[in-house]
């Protein structure tokens, strides 16, 4: 990210704006769509982000593509990020205002790390689980790394619960470290 503050400024005015004018979570999944329409194809990219392109023809073609497919807010934010010249943002802004969106929508990411595959019917149970924790809605996002050897490790927020295999095993070793020897020991 370039510049965070400036993501954050700008995300969180299309917040407000959007609360103000539309619904916040279609503004959110019209504004995830554009942007990855915009990451999936370089020619978009290198054409909204060109200093070479007149900002009326950029302002203009966003209108011809958004048009009637997008809350008129979402639009209007797309055509003061033209104006600005801050249209190469939109990524960085984008993430923001998703983290924006979900905290204002009571939503909470939990990002989920196991061995092996989460099973369907132990990624619901943990949801719930979660949900009761935390008193949002979760989001689950899984991660397989071997390295964990089982068990599972969930970040929500800056809260980790590491009930991994690893981290056991890491724990058990500091703990025996600690531990005293009695004299004589070793013989």
């Amino acid at each position: 990210m370039r510049d965070p503050r400036l993501a954050t400024r700008y995300a969180g005015a299309l917040v407000a704006a959007a609360k103000r004018t539309a619904d916040l979570g279609a503004v959110a999944e019209s504004y995830a769509a554009v942007s990855k329409i915009a990451a999936a194809d370089p020619r978009v990219a290198a054409f909204l982000g060109s200093p070479q392109i007149a900002k009326g023809e950029k302002k203009a073609m966003l209108r011809a593509l958004l048009a009637g497919r997008v809350e008129p807010v979402l639009l209007d934010f797309f055509q003061l990020l033209v104006d600005r010249g801050r249209l190469d943002h939109l990524h960085d802004i984008g993430v923001e205002f998703t983290r924006l969106v979900e905290a204002e929508l009571g939503v909470a990411r939990a990002r989920v790390v196991t061995a092996v595959p989460l099973p369907a019917e132990l990624e619901g149970e943990l949801a719930r689980q979660l949900e009761t924790l935390t008193g949002s809605r979760i989001v689950i996002e899984k991660k397989v790394d071997p390295l964990v050897i089982g068990g599972v490790c969930v970040t929500v927020g800056d809260r980790v619960i590491d009930g991994t295999v690893r981290a056991g095993l890491r724990r058990l070793r500091d703990q025996m470290l600690k531990a005293p020897l009695p004299v004589g020991a070793g013989r």
